[in-house]
């Protein structure tokens, strides 16, 4: 995150550094972002870059945060309404990211942000769905229906957690990257989370 640095600098200046980092992060992939071009477009120097974020993912983090803190506002109302049904949070989850992330502001950075992703691992440059991705978890653990909870261990649950979102970050590469339509890959990725929550109730009923 920033330092008290950028914080005290004049908000022309800041605005001139955060739409200069915009421009290059919609540009191209991380792993091209160019620190040079940035400083370039923003005006500044690269000791003054470097006294203000610690590198360009520090960067890309302070971009990403009130795309986050959206996030965050939703989730936390949506499970102080739904009790932390899981399966009902990952129903909405992709079409409320997605809705968020389409937003002017984000859309051109979380297309890069996306396209990069992962699929099976957890890697670090996943930071949306791993180190956020843990404390959703738990929130939902902690709220979690006693009808899902009483009948899986946390171990059981988590492994649960790790398919759901191994879906929902190939469908938002699938929108983000490849701009499939994203009406069809929402429906596809809800009758997958749905035959999921279904294999589940089999087994309760089953006990």
């Amino acid at each position: 995150m920033p330092t008290q640095r950028f914080i005290h600098l004049s908000k022309d200046k800041q605005k001139r550094i955060i739409e200069a980092s915009i421009n290059e992060f919609a540009r191209v992939p991380f792993e091209k972002v160019s620190i040079n071009r940035i400083i370039q477009d923003a005006g500044i120097s690269r000791g003054s870059f470097y006294q203000y974020f610690e590198d360009k993912r520090d960067l890309q983090e302070f971009m990403l945060e009130d795309f986050k803190k959206q996030l965050g506002g939703e989730v936390k109302d949506y499970l102080d309404e739904k009790r932390g049904d899981l399966f009902q949070f990952f129903e909405d989850a992709l079409s409320e990211v997605v809705r968020v992330g389409m937003q002017s502001q984000f859309k051109s950075v979380c297309k890069n942000v996306f396209s990069r992703m992962k699929y099976g691992v957890a890697c670090q440059e996943d930071g949306v769905f791993t180190k956020e991705g843990q404390k959703l978890f738990e929130m939902i653990i902690h709220t979690m229906k006693d009808e899902y909870y009483a009948e899986y261990t946390v171990e059981e649950l988590t492994l649960v957690w790790e398919i759901l979102i191994q879906l929902i970050k190939e469908a938002l590469v699938r929108i983000f990257l490849f701009e499939e339509e994203e009406e069809l890959i929402i429906d596809r990725y809800r009758k997958k989370v749905a035959l999921i929550e279904a294999g589940m109730k089999a087994k309760k009923h089953a006990v």
